[in-house]
């Protein structure tokens, strides 16, 4: 039932306070907002542009829209943190018998026990009563003379006490995260709204203040991004270590041997302190570098310098020679700052260009793939077997590779004929074992949860081997509503038992996570619903036959692609978040040309039971905006209504004559015609409609796939 509050992905992301963005606030958000604090305060309250204003019942309070943005920083914690206030609330503060026992401590108390299904939860709310400091910030829920606190006056010393805000910015941030806390629909709104104004920026990151946790939080971080690749060459082997070579570096460092012993290895009696009788002088984190051909296994040291390098000072290692060396040879995706007498780590992101990308992408197919990945993160591509589907999915998941941890960012997975429940993508609980039976799949969605500045593409290949509803239904729902996939729930017996638990009870599905399906259409799959294919773009590949025939002749490796460069993989997470988050940089009287024509199918689309709504118009404005920023100055209106006609409004189509035989032909018309002032057809759409209409001569029956 309980998190537990110290679960490193509830913690609220280092902030600093400097780098807090400015932020605006639309009208309808303001105006819930407002409701929000009349409700809560039962006064008036009033949001401007940039400042608030509520008045409470003791005075008033001013603060800025940067708390909100504070609030969402906390978000995860919070509502944690609201699922132990809102039991004490609703269940043990109105019951004589359960206060009694918290009141006298008495915690073995049949009342208090027999309130929890598990000895896990009992034990996390002891400690959230008690104010254990290692477990959440702030005083005893139990006062002097046994009078209870409210739950919203402990909210604001534990979420000042996990951000690094000045508590000088008062408890009120506490109630203001209390009330959003209280509220899931309006703080997903919120977060909605400010995470496309703030995912945009660069990065900060507070390091360590401790000398060696900032060398280790520095070197965890460079070796997610490229396994140390970026400095292999300075990397020395030893019998017993690994170093770092600091000479030679044009001025940078002054000579000598600043980066003595950085590494130790399993020969070293310092890589596994309990087998010998030296004091802990190394992490327990493994890294596993790759030089000369071999791979080597080592442990970071614990023993660090702080002061300044002066000459004739070598021989340990100084995390000022770390700073500069890593400054010198990631300056292309991070800066390392002394702010103050604090270091920062500033993420430096790349942009994500479409003129970057290997020459295998150079085709209207992959291009239209990459956009719908950009607009949404489900897209189903088809064609004939062998045509490439699978391959093109792949290499681009190759191109934007990362390795976390020895996993990388891509999975794919075979769908299998046997698929008739979602056990096979998400697993299932064993009440015999009494342990959850987890899938690869699963595995995954968990690592990108873990990882949200990276993309993680999952590859569902040959997905409609089986019923698509039977096994996706609950990932069809999760993406469309950003609602929690439930897996299974906790026994007392297993969490009496004290097994670890690795899989939560529930998933949201993580922003940075991008699903493909491929499909194949023969007497062996099955026909994806209407249901699906409104979720998602389906892109159809029929490689031209000048590509196909190349590689008899070519020398290309069709099978892999080269990895981009550091930064690029974040950059094109960061597109795909401002695009979803509704930013359109797309010209408004273009856009309104795009309505005019919409406007002109939708009737006949109507008329034939096939009409778009909501969901259909707001990703083909996506669309659109993806297109816009990818293509730059070859943007093309025209083109981009071309691939969103056969992407989105075609593919729901199916029929006998008596039923699209009209519909096509208008289509056909319109696409003809172009948009607005436009003479140019819509090459694409027209094809794929007169392949439909000759499928509707022949068998009297049509339908896009």
């Amino acid at each position: 039932m309980f998190a537990d509050l110290n679960d490193p992905v509830l913690q609220p992301e280092s902030i600093k306070a400097g780098l807090i963005p400015e932020i605006t606030i639309s009208e309808g958000l303001r105006i819930k907002l407002d409701e929000m604090f009349s409700q809560e305060e039962k006064a008036y309250s009033k949001i401007w542009g940039a400042t608030s204003v509520v008045q409470t019942d003791k005075s008033y309070v001013f603060f800025s829209n940067q708390w909100l943005y504070l609030a969402v920083m906390c978000k995860k914690y919070a509502q944690a943190l609201y699922q132990y206030c809102d039991f004490f609330d609703n269940h043990m503060r109105t019951d004589t018998d359960v206060m009694n026992c918290v009141k006298a401590q008495d915690y073995s108390g049949s009342a208090y026990v027999n309130l929890f299904d598990s000895e896990n939860d009992r034990e996390y709310m002891k400690k959230f009563i008690n104010g254990d400091q290692e477990f959440r910030p702030g005083k005893n829920l139990v006062n002097a003379g046994d009078k209870i606190r409210s739950c919203k006056d402990i909210f604001g010393s534990c979420v000042l006490g996990k951000m690094d805000v000045p508590n000088a910015s008062s408890a009120y941030l506490g109630n203001l995260v209390y009330y959003l806390a209280k509220r899931p629909a309006l703080y997903d709104e919120l977060e909605n709204e400010i995470s496309g104004q703030t995912e945009v920026l660069d990065s900060a990151i507070k390091l360590p203040v401790v000398v060696k946790d900032c060398a280790k939080a520095i070197v965890d971080y460079i070796y997610k991004l490229d396994e140390f690749e970026s400095i292999i060459e300075r990397i020395e082997i030893m019998d017993q270590s690994i170093k770092i070579n600091t000479g030679n570096t044009d001025g940078l460092l002054p000579e000598g041997n600043w980066l003595r012993y950085m590494f130790a290895r399993p020969s070293s009696g310092m890589f596994d302190p309990e087998s010998s009788s030296d004091k802990t002088r190394v992490f327990d984190t493994e890294y596993l570098i790759k030089a000369n051909g071999e791979e080597y296994r080592c442990k970071l040291t614990t023993e660090w310098v702080g002061t300044d390098i002066t000459e004739g000072a070598q021989g340990n290692n100084y995390v000022q020679a770390l700073i500069k060396l890593v400054n010198k040879y990631y300056s292309d995706v991070l800066e390392i700052k002394d702010e103050g007498g604090t270091y920062y780590l500033h993420v430096l992101k790349k942009e994500f260009l479409i003129s970057d990308l290997p020459d295998v992408f150079d085709s209207v197919f992959a291009e239209r793939y990459i956009t719908s990945l950009l607009t949404k993160p489900f897209v189903i591509l088809t064609g004939n077997s062998g045509t490439g589907k699978t391959r093109i999915a792949k290499q681009f998941s190759q191109y934007l590779e990362r390795t976390i941890d020895g996993k990388r960012n891509w999975l794919i997975v075979p769908v299998g004929a046997d698929w008739t429940d979602n056990t096979k993508m998400l697993g299932f609980y064993n009440p015999l074992e009494e342990k959850y039976v987890s899938t690869p799949t699963l595995d995954f969605i968990l690592q990108a949860i873990k990882n949200p500045t990276v993309p993680y593409f999952l590859i569902l290949d040959e997905m409609n081997l089986s019923h698509v509803e039977r096994y996706f239904s609950d990932f069809l729902s999760a993406m469309e509503s950003d609602e929690e996939i439930p897996l299974y729930k906790v026994s007392g017996k297993k969490a009496k038992d004290g097994e670890e638990i690795t899989i939560p009870e529930k998933i949201r599905l993580p922003k940075n996570l991008f699903v493909t399906g491929t499909v194949n259409i023969d007497e062996t799959t099955y026909m994806f619903s209407p249901k699906v294919l409104d979720r998602s773009n389906v892109v159809e590949f029929k490689p031209e036959k000048e590509a196909v025939l190349n590689l008899m002749t070519g020398s290309v490796d069709v099978n892999n692609v080269s990895r981009a460069g550091n930064g690029v993989a974040e950059g094109f997470i960061d597109l795909a978040s401002v695009i979803r988050n509704g930013v359109c940089n797309v010209e408004q009287i273009k856009l309104e040309q795009v309505r005019e024509f919409l406007d002109s199918i939708y009737e006949e689309l109507q008329e034939s039971g096939f009409e778009f709504a909501y969901r259909t118009v707001k990703e083909i404005r996506q669309y659109y905006a993806a297109a816009y920023e990818l293509q730059k100055g070859n943007f093309n209106l025209t083109r981009t209504m071309d691939e969103q006609i056969v992407q989105k409004i075609l593919p729901k189509i199916y029929g006998d004559r008596k039923q699209i035989g009209e519909l096509l032909d208008t289509l056909e018309e319109k696409c003809k015609n172009g948009i607005g002032d436009s003479s140019e057809e819509m090459t694409l759409s027209l094809k794929k409609i007169e392949q439909m209409k000759k499928r509707l001569d022949k068998y009297q029956y049509a339908s896009f796939m």
